[in-house]
């Protein structure tokens, strides 16, 4: 069942996120008056077929992905003294340069419309108590012996169920005591406390503040376990309930968070309980770039709440600029990713994933929802816009750089260059395919065999 669900996940993944690429340079090279000899979706023998203004127009027994395929686009067969009209050389090079850009454009597109409709239709989201992950020094909290860690399960005998209530409701009961204790119930290590706090006020702000972050409650027992990460490889399975890291217990995500943060490339210890049965495992965790968190160590797993949810869902206008702000900061953290990737600063092998990872990690997110599945279609949508933009000959970005070249010095670039080039980049390109289909058979064996980092 689980291969089903891989082969079923990933198919689809691969097949739409190539088909809308290859889609957007169709309709950019229609637009710019160069002929399309075939567009197929899928790729290798023909199984249906139709003709129409000029394009055959294909559905292919391998349904991953599908190609476009453009009259004299190919520098070795086009005749530079003697065009055919409509050919892809005989074209300005700045239609051939937007021709190229339509691809990576349209799965930018996508992203932005798929994360927009999830925003508009709405999606379910941890309905949890807030749980404190830091308290201020000097703070009403820590005069009141609140720390890192404790759940908020009630003020004034009122239940606290939503987290993003929790700073408003502090804002109501101090403006109702007007600086009088308030009973404050926590759960702390699986035990209920409840203890008095006086709110103090905030001039700045002007709201009663309590002095601390939080964020939804969760626990440390795993919820999943992302595909060829280190927790996967070291046996890490979901359900484990993680109680030591380096030998200091721990109860929630935030303190395992603030363990395993700082030991990126460290080996760390860490203790786990598996039904009946306590082990322990060696665990590297690998470096990830965090929005305003910097480089930290993460070992790639999710944790588990209460497991109560309730929906969100915003505006059209406003959840398509979700969509927007949201595509913006995935491209931000892949291209910074790619950087660090470049300057060592972050391990090939860690961070580089071939076919074999996407199947799985596509069969995983579809295995847990729709919205799951949607989420991450539109990130690997924008990964492949980027990737596709790199200037590597052979890529569209590559293809880009050598039109404006063209367009600066007003002669294409010698027959010669590109063919070097094009060969060069299909070297590149078939090496680190090769690497990373490598990557993903180690990992797919040591994940099996239950191997440690």
């Amino acid at each position: 069942m689980q291969l089903i669900t891989i082969l079923l996940g990933g198919t689809i993944l691969l097949g739409v996120l190539i088909f809308v690429h290859e889609l957007g340079h169709l309709l950019a090279a229609q637009a710019g008056g160069i002929r399309v000899l075939k567009f197929s979706l899928g790729f290798g023998r023909k199984l249906i077929g139709f003709k129409w203004k000029g394009t055959e127009y294909l559905i292919s027994m391998l349904p991953l992905g599908g190609y476009c395929k453009m009259a004299g686009e190919n520098p070795q067969e086009a005749n530079f003294e003697n065009f055919q009209p409509g050919d892809y050389f005989s074209r300005p090079w700045w239609i051939r340069f937007l021709v190229c850009l339509a691809g990576p454009a349209a799965n930018f597109l996508t992203a932005v419309l798929v994360m927009g409709m999830l925003f508009w239709t709405g999606f379910m989201v941890p309905l949890e108590p807030p749980q404190i992950t830091q308290v201020k020094k000097d703070s009403p909290a820590a005069a009141a012996g609140i720390m890192s860690g404790d759940v908020i399960t009630a003020m004034e005998n009122q239940p606290m169920e939503d987290w993003e209530k929790f700073a408003d409701r502090l804002n109501q009961l101090g403006s109702e005591r007007k600086g009088k204790a308030i009973k404050v119930a926590i759960k702390r290590q699986g035990k209920d406390k409840t203890l008095s706090v006086t709110l103090a006020w905030d001039e700045k702000l002007e709201r009663w503040r309590l002095g601390v972050a939080f964020a939804p409650a969760a626990t440390s027992i795993i919820d999943k376990v992302s595909v060829g990460t280190p927790a996967e490889l070291g046996g890490i399975k979901s359900n484990d309930r993680i109680i030591a890291i380096e030998g200091e217990p721990i109860w929630t995500k935030y303190e395992f968070q603030t363990l395993v943060q700082p030991r990126a490339k460290q080996l760390t210890r860490i203790t786990l309980q598996r039904g009946e049965q306590e082990m322990e495992l060696s665990i590297k965790p690998m470096v990830m770039d965090i929005p305003k968190q910097g480089t930290v160590g993460v070992i790639g797993v999710s944790f588990k709440g209460s497991g109560r949810e309730r929906k969100i869902r915003y505006p059209f206008f406003q959840a398509f600029n979700l969509g927007v702000q949201q595509t913006s900061n995935i491209s931000k953290m892949i291209l910074v990713s790619i950087g660090h990737m470049i300057t060592g600063r972050i391990s090939l092998k860690d961070s580089v994933g071939g076919p074999i990872a996407v199947l799985r990690m596509g069969g995983q997110e579809f295995r847990a929802g729709v919205t799951s599945f949607l989420f991450f279609l539109s990130a690997i949508s924008i990964m492949l816009a980027i990737l596709n933009l790199l200037p590597i000959p052979i890529l569209d970005g590559g293809s880009m750089v050598f039109f404006v070249i063209e367009g600066i010095i007003r002669r294409p670039l010698s027959l010669k260059v590109q063919e070097v080039s094009q060969q060069i980049g299909f070297v590149l390109l078939i090496t680190l395919m090769v690497f990373a289909t490598y990557n993903d058979i180690y990992k797919l064996i040591v994940s099996m065999v239950g191997g440690k980092t």
